[in-house]
């Protein structure tokens, strides 16, 4: 699978949810557009103690049923595996318990709550009195920093969802850990009042970067080694995952000489590496004379759009980006939930779940989101293959940077006597859900590619924030060509557009054009 196309893998039929979220929240927009913090009307007290309870009931659900599967039955044979004796689903899985998965996970709060009171964090200074205010008050949409609730929370959401896989649970049964940890955090962690962008953000973001940090750190892993080596490989997959990898040291797993998890060996690997200079266009198109450096890592793991699966997230795709406007610019994660092949396997669908942060001096959006793909690839002769994907769906909850009308540049967010760690804003960004789609094709040639076209598009209705619609568009081609072996050079150009539809009077609609060349090196291997 060529890299070019698996790094757009990610992106089921565009869904209307506007009208629904609509009625559910109700947004507060100053008479300058502003935003400020706004609660879900309907949601109070009773729908507070809702969601503690129903994270509470699953939690009871799972340890019930671990139980039962878990605990080695009277009739067993005596000279059964050990590894099923210690609730082993495999030799080098960890033990199952979803009693120790729910503390960690309140650990993890504990470890964070102490870390923002040692900052001096005034958020941080909680007592049941915050706590019973907060069930009290019900959902906000916060003023944190674009980076914090973009990168900070998800980061934070994939510990809580590695305490589950560290303690045997599955995908889904750590998809719900994550969002207990989430909700625990948001009522019980700070002082501030729960946020309904920080609950998803940190829930879904948390997922999707906890099942990749979770299987890379098992690639770093030789569980065979007996050597020196063996350690330094725990330790670096420690610094990965590091929830996985604390458990491992402290129940003697990072010693154990067994076979690595049949479901932690991906079927396929393949990275590719480029560094160069990017120069981006201001709004009226005009190119700087000065370029940025850039490194950009884009990775494959499994095989995206081959092969029937019911596995999440053994195939999946990540970019990193570094520099080009920012110290992090660009982080994509698409993991595949499912996969199944049609019409003879000519063709693949798949659904995916997305992760995506862009932050540059330009422009700045996030999101989080569900497609579904159409993929097909084709052999145009023994050297040549052609691969072409589709996709459409959800965005849950997407973040856009955006000024209110009459605001031409942000202004910094005035210091106040509330305290630190507590952000009284303006924020510059707005939040809401939408729809995503777009298109991805690349030929290449013995594993080298050529060339590599793409567009993708995004919906967003604001719900908290300017009172408006976004309507994102990127395009990019890239062109390459092989010097030696592993070796090239490479140019791209990406132009992005972006229309924001004001719900004024006037129906005032501001266009914003940033076009974007690359030029650079690059390494692939698979």
């Amino acid at each position: 699978m060529a890299i070019a196309n698996i790094v757009e893998f990610g992106p089921i039929a565009a869904m209307k949810f506007q009208p629904l979220a609509g009625r559910l929240l109700s947004a507060t927009i100053t008479p300058s557009g502003e935003s400020r913090p706004l609660r879900m009307t309907s949601i109070n007290l009773k729908t507070a103690w809702a969601s503690i309870l129903i994270c509470a009931v699953l939690g009871a659900e799972s340890a019930a049923r671990a139980q039962t599967i878990a605990k080695p039955s009277d009739t067993q044979p005596a000279d059964q595996p050990s590894w099923i004796a210690e609730r082993r689903a495999c030799p080098g899985c960890p033990p199952r318990s979803v009693g120790k998965a729910l503390f960690q996970t309140t650990m993890v709060n504990v470890v964070y709550e102490l870390a923002n009171l040692i900052r001096g964090q005034v958020t941080a200074r909680i007592t049941p009195k915050s706590w019973w205010e907060n069930m009290q008050q019900g959902w906000v949409w916060d003023l944190d920093d674009f980076t914090v609730n973009q990168i900070g929370h998800p980061y934070q959401g994939n510990n809580y969802f590695n305490t589950g896989r560290a303690n045997g649970l599955s995908f889904y049964e750590s998809a719900a850990l994550t969002a207990f940890g989430s909700a625990t955090w948001e009522y019980y962690g700070e002082t501030n009042h729960p946020s309904l962008n920080d609950f998803i953000n940190t829930t879904l973001g948390g997922i999707a970067l906890g099942e990749m940090f979770h299987r890379a750190a098992w690639l770093v892993r030789d569980t065979r080694k007996t050597s020196r080596g063996r350690l330094w490989n725990e330790i670096g997959a420690t610094m990965i995952d590091p929830i996985t990898g604390l458990n491992r040291f402290l129940t003697g797993d990072a010693g154990r000489v067994v076979d690595k998890p049949a479901e932690m060996v991906p079927s396929h690997l393949a990275t590719a590496m480029s560094a160069g200079v990017l120069w981006r266009g201001d709004a009226s198109s005009a190119f700087e004379a000065k370029g940025q450096p850039f490194f950009e890592i884009d990775g494959i793991y499994g095989l995206p759009l081959e092969r029937r699966s019911r596995t999440p997230y053994d195939a999946f795709a990540v970019r990193l980006r570094f520099g080009g406007g920012a110290a992090l610019s660009d982080a994509r994660v698409r993991g595949r939930l499912l996969g199944q092949p049609l019409n003879g396997d000519k063709l693949h669908f798949a659904v995916s779940q997305s992760y995506d942060y862009q932050l540059n001096d330009a422009y700045s959006t996030g999101a989080q989101s569900f497609e579904g793909n159409l993929g097909l690839a084709r052999d145009l002769s023994p050297s040549l293959r052609f691969g072409f994907l589709a996709w459409g769906g959800l965005t849950v909850l997407g973040a856009v940077d955006s000024l209110p009308l009459g605001i031409e540049e942000p202004r910094e967010e005035e210091e106040s006597d509330a305290g630190q760690g507590v952000s009284e804003g303006p924020r510059f960004y707005d939040y809401g859900p939408g729809s995503n789609f777009g298109f991805a094709a690349t030929l290449a040639r013995r594993g080298w590619n050529l060339a590599f076209i793409s567009y993708e598009g995004r919906q967003l209705y604001s719900l908290d924030g300017v009172r408006a619609n976004h309507f994102l568009q990127r395009g990019r081609l890239d062109l390459r060509l092989p010097i030696r072996g592993a070796f090239g050079v490479g140019g791209s150009a990406e132009y992005f557009d972006r229309r924001t539809y004001f719900q004024d009077a006037e129906r005032t609609t501001k266009k914003i054009h940033y076009p974007q060349l690359r030029a650079y090196f690059t390494w692939g291997a698979s």
